[in-house]
């Protein structure tokens, strides 16, 4: 019989795993109608019976069709599904292998209280997205597209002799979608680091060079654009805008009193803010440049994106984010850059630097040439903030900023 639930599936060859991920899930009764499978098999088969799952929570390692395997056919049976690994295997194959099927990696032993948050969360995230053509495509999401130029910049710098950290952190960071794929597989549980990385230098010195270049040869985390000519100029646009606004976050959070590591992650905040967007684009192409053709002081880029697809950038790359487990600040920050009053409270300082920089810094760069959106700054937060003080001389650091070159 159906149910207005959420439904829940966990699948672990190992029968004691199973009984005690009954007894961890047992306070969600009331909230989930949970399945419980020995194999992959059995849980494709429910769901040929029953329909797709919301989450499907698998171990990695298992005899006949493993983790990796059957998120695989998920993802491509039941995109909106979310995909969960949970393993105690950190081996670089198991990684690999579950890179593209998986949102998000867990890993063993996993307590009750983090593996149910782990769930919620992506759940919640759902909410922002209101139509259910955009749930599927995201679901169903593989990776990002890089430029083909930085992409080969890349493969020829691994390549070369004098290649290090530094060197390839440099083109990574100068790529939007480079750049979220590292920081997410960095952050994964599998790496179990401790702590989070929002620097792109800081994440490819712990995966490390090798790892990097087997990344680029034996999966598909970085695709090329295959997009056509006309859309190509605007992500390339994208990351540029993404670069100068990364670099006036930086320095607005310091100036707001951020610490050096709240800068850093307000500054990486800002680059992944433009995520949706390039998704938008990638998958919308022309048709998402002539939604923003209409743009003016009377029509936001975000209420455009809003009319013809149900959500905005913000929101896209927001649930992207808190998918693949980026910090709550930061999705938040993505999430609700436009309006930052909507979150209801001011302490969280990313969101305010995010916002700053977007209102005051560079012009969103898929608009046509003419198109004046205008400023977009949400007055009622910064007076709430306390923040009306600093803008006169926030919005001279926005205009020192734009007359720079970026590197």
């Amino acid at each position: 019989m159906m149910t207005d639930k959420t439904r829940i599936c966990f699948v672990d060859d190992e029968p004691n795993i199973l009984q005690g991920l009954k007894r961890f899930m047992r306070p969600m009764a009331a909230e989930w109608e949970m399945e419980f499978h020995l194999s992959g098999e059995s849980a494709l088969f429910s769901m040929t019976q029953n329909g797709p799952f919301d989450v499907v929570v698998s171990d990695m390692r298992m005899p006949g069709m493993d983790g990796a395997t059957l998120l695989s056919r998920v993802r491509q049976d039941y995109p909106e599904t979310i995909r969960v690994i949970l393993s105690g295997y950190a081996d670089s194959d198991s990684v690999l292998r579950t890179i593209g099927p998986a949102h998000l990696y867990l890993a063993k032993p996993c307590e009750g209280e983090s593996l149910r948050d782990a769930i919620r969360h992506p759940l919640a995230l759902r909410r922002l997205l209101s139509s259910d053509s955009m749930r599927r495509a995201l679901g169903g999401l593989e990776s990002l597209p890089s430029l083909p130029d930085i992409f080969l910049r890349l493969d020829a710098e691994l390549a070369s002799p004098h290649c290090s950290a530094a060197s390839v952190a440099a083109i990574v960071g100068s790529d939007t979608a480079m750049t979220v794929e590292i920081l997410k597989l960095t952050n994964s549980a599998y790496f179990g680091i401790g702590h989070r990385v929002s620097s792109v230098l800081q994440a490819v010195r712990t995966l490390g060079l090798e790892t990097i270049q087997t990344l680029m040869v034996k999966t598909a985390i970085f695709r090329r654009f295959a997009g056509s000519s006309q859309v190509a100029p605007y992500l390339e646009g994208l990351n540029r805008h993404g670069l100068d606004l990364s670099r006036l976050a930086k320095r607005m959070a310091t100036r707001l009193g951020a610490t050096t590591a709240q800068a850093e992650a307000a500054g990486c905040a800002a680059l992944l803010s433009n995520v949706g967007a390039l998704v938008l684009l990638d998958c919308h192409g022309a048709s998402y440049l002539r939604t923003l053709a209409q743009a003016g002081p009377d029509a936001s880029v975000h209420s455009l994106e809003m009319a013809a697809y149900g959500v905005h950038h913000g929101h896209v790359g927001a649930y992207l984010l808190g998918l693949w487990g980026f910090t709550d600040t930061m999705v938040e920050a993505v999430a609700h850059a436009p309006q930052p009053s909507r979150a209801g409270h001011t302490d969280n300082l990313l969101l305010s630097a995010v916002h700053l920089a977007r209102a005051l810094g560079p012009t969103f760069p898929p608009l046509p040439p003419g198109a004046d959106e205008g400023r977009r700054l949400d007055t009622a937060y910064v007076h709430q903030a306390g923040l009306v003080g600093l803008l006169p001389q926030l919005t001279k650091m926005a205009e020192t900023i734009s007359a720079e070159e970026t590197p």
